[in-house]
């Protein structure tokens, strides 16, 4: 793993989508890999001697979801995900999905149950200070969340030298979307990180930069 901000690392074995671990109070994983990514992800984090205790999902996509049960099973660790999530996480949501995410899902998942979310966030009140932004658009739920000044986008945007919106055909709600990264501006981030792009400092400027190429 490398760290990437203060107690805030960017695993390596997690597949498609890169986790973070938070090292606060209650060590967090965010995310959990992709599916089968599970004990790789146990042997990277046993490796450097955590044990995690909190595992909060930024939306159910399955290169984000994959390792979850496996972790939780060999760790314990409370597995948490945004309540406007839970039709897709669950599925139930799934015959509404555009055409292309259905079968991108069905694909990945294949015989794969649904991962168990143990509680389903319904503010933006902070868990052990990792802070929490509602960030719909590229799915209804999707979680950013903050921690000292950096921002661990998930998939609500693609972070590095320049940032950059998430490819359209995964993206769920343009619009939405585009509200979301605008909101995150008034929390004058130092860094981000998203799980397919690469680390950034000097986030504010490079979020307006993005910003203003919508004018």
């Amino acid at each position: 793993m490398k760290q990437v901000g203060p107690d805030l690392f960017r695993l390596e074995h997690g597949g498609f989508a890169a986790p973070h671990l938070v090292m606060g109070d209650v060590p967090t994983l965010i995310d959990a890999g992709s599916p089968g990514r599970g004990p790789a992800i146990e042997r990277e984090l046993r490796a450097a001697g955590i044990r995690i205790e909190r595992i909060i999902l930024t939306h159910g996509d399955p290169d984000h979801v994959g390792g979850s049960e496996h972790l939780r099973a060999v760790t314990g660790a409370e597995v948490c995900a945004g309540a406007p999530e839970r039709a897709l996480i669950d599925r139930t949501a799934w015959p509404s999905l555009p055409t292309l995410r259905r079968m991108l899902m069905r694909a990945f998942f294949r015989s794969a149950g649904p991962p168990p979310v143990d509680r389903w966030i319904t503010e933006g009140v902070p868990l052990d200070g990792v802070g929490i932004h509602f960030t719909p658009g590229h799915t209804p739920g999707h979680l950013v969340l903050e921690w000292r000044g950096w921002l661990l986008a998930g998939d609500a945007l693609v972070t590095g030298s320049r940032f950059r919106e998430s490819p359209w055909p995964f993206t769920i709600d343009r619009t939405a979307a585009r509200r979301s990264i605008q909101s995150l501006l008034a929390v004058e981030p130092v860094g981000a990180s998203s799980s397919h792009g690469r680390p950034a400092d000097d986030a504010t400027r490079r979020l307006q930069a993005l910003v203003a190429n919508w004018s």
